[in-house]
């Protein structure tokens, strides 16, 4: 439907990979705090994330470079494990642990893009929200966030206006702003993690806000 609005639309790909799984795994759900962790290379470019669903269930992700740390062997469930294994074999002992004893019968990877321009939420009687009018950087952490202020704003004005375009026209004059900011400081973060961490600047929060 994007395409068939907005036919010149352009989308790039982000120099930016992630690999998402989860592990069901009481031992290794145990030694993890409720807390959210996450594991930085000190070189750059490759982190790993980590957080506990339930006492057995623990969700995990990689970010990666896909220059410097490009899956080279194929996109498949074995590849992607023997990929995985290798690059984190030498990390933290709980990192890696997840790492091997992983099932990889559904891990996903997630190739990152963004538009080049940000098109309009709307045209005529259609109209976009989350990611499809407006697809985020992950290092954002607002993908979700911004879909649901989306919805809640758009069913605010269908509410509140009797023309479908108006409340089309204020949905988007409201949101577009944040969004915009959200852009801006994905690229930022996007910039931040291909560094080395010697070189982050010390006044990047890991997310971005408005």
């Amino acid at each position: 439907m994007r395409k068939e609005v907005f036919k010149d639309e352009k989308m790039k790909t982000v120099r930016e990979n992630e690999v998402v799984n989860i592990i069901q795994n009481k031992k290794i759900a145990a030694r993890i705090e409720n807390n959210f962790m996450k594991f930085h290379h000190e070189k750059g470019g490759l982190t790993f994330g980590i957080l506990k669903l339930s006492a057995d269930t623990v969700l995990w992700y990689s970010q990666f470079d896909n220059e410097k740390y490009k899956i080279r062997e194929g996109c498949s469930a074995g590849n992607i494990k023997k990929y995985m294994t290798e690059i984190f074999k030498d990390w933290d002992p709980l990192v890696s642990s997840i790492v091997k004893e992983s099932s990889y019968k559904n891990v996903h990877l997630w190739h990152v893009y963004e538009l080049e321009k940000l098109n309009p939420f709307y045209k005529g009687n259609l109209v976009f929200i989350g990611d499809a009018a407006h697809p985020l950087i992950p290092f954002t952490s607002q993908g979700v966030t911004s879909a649901l202020k989306d919805s809640f704003t758009l069913t605010h004005y269908l509410m509140e206006e009797e023309n479908i375009e108006d409340a089309f026209r204020k949905y988007e004059e409201e949101r577009k702003p944040e969004i915009e900011v959200h852009i801006t400081n994905g690229r930022a973060l996007l910039n931040q993690f291909l560094l080395p961490l010697d070189q982050h600047s010390k006044n990047i929060l890991p997310i971005s806000y408005k």
